[in-house]
C-alpha cells in the first residue's frame, strides 16, 4: 500500500508519484492515518516500497540503504521542503546530489547518490525538476482544507481542483462558506 493509496487517491504519473507519496506520508488525524515517517521502522518501510516503485519507472540503481534516526529527520525535512515548493514557497533546504547517466539505447536517466535521506532527496528533487519542465508540476497539489495535507494529482481538464476529494474536504469548506454568507446576509 502506498502513502497515497491510504487516502483512496489515484497516484500521479510515474516518477512524480514518488513526490506525491512523500507528501502523503504526513499524519492526518481526521482520517485516522499515522505518520509514515514517525519511526525508523516506518521510514524504512516507506522508503523501501516507494523507492522500489520509482526504480521500476526510472531505471535507477542502488538505493538509500538502511534508514537511521538521522535519516528520519532528513526525510521529514525533505517532506516539508517539498510541501513548501508545492505552495510556491522557497528556497527549500536542499542538500542532495544526483548525476545524469546515459543508459542502454541512449536513454538518459537520473541516478541519486549518497545514502539514506540524501539518496531519496536526489530522486525526489530530480522528479520535481522533470515535472516542472514538462508541465506536470502544476498539477500536483496539496488539498486546500487546512486539516488535510493530502497531495493529489489534478487530472481535470482546466487544472482547477483545490480539494483532494470534493465530497469530504470540499463539502466541509463549501458548507462553512455558505453558512458564513447566510450569516452575513442576515446581518
Amino acid at each position: 500500500m502506498s502513502a497515497t493509496s491510504r487516502f483512496r487517491l489515484d497516484p500521479a504519473p510515474p516518477g512524480l508519484a514518488l513526490v506525491q507519496d512523500l507528501v502523503n506520508t504526513r499524519p492526518v488525524a481526521p482520517y485516522g492515518v499515522r505518520d509514515l515517517l514517525g519511526t525508523v521502522a516506518d521510514a524504512q518501510r516507506f522508503t523501501s516500497e516507494a523507492v522500489r516503485a520509482w526504480q521500476e519507472h526510472s531505471g535507477a540503481g542502488g538505493g538509500p540503504g538502511r534508514i537511521t534516526s538521522v535519516d528520519v529527520v532528513g526525510l521529514r525535512r525533505l517532506r516539508h521542503d517539498v510541501e513548501r515548493a508545492l505552495h510556491g514557497e522557497g528556497p527549500p533546504h536542499v542538500g542532495t546530489t544526483a548525476r545524469l547517466e546515459v543508459r542502454a539505447g541512449g536513454v538518459v536517466g537520473v541516478q541519486p547518490s549518497g545514502r539514506g535521506a540524501r539518496w531519496v532527496a536526489g530522486a525526489v528533487w530530480a522528479e520535481v525538476m522533470l515535472a516542472q519542465h514538462d508541465g506536470r508540476w502544476e498539477r500536483l497539489k496539496v488539498c486546500r482544507n487546512p486539516v488535510c495535507p493530502c497531495a493529489f494529482y489534478d487530472r481535470s481538464r482546466n487544472n482547477s481542483r483545490v480539494w483532494h476529494d470534493v465530497r469530504t474536504c470540499g463539502n466541509v469548506a463549501n458548507l462553512r462558506a455558505s453558512r458564513a454568507r447566510r450569516r452575513a446576509a442576515a446581518g
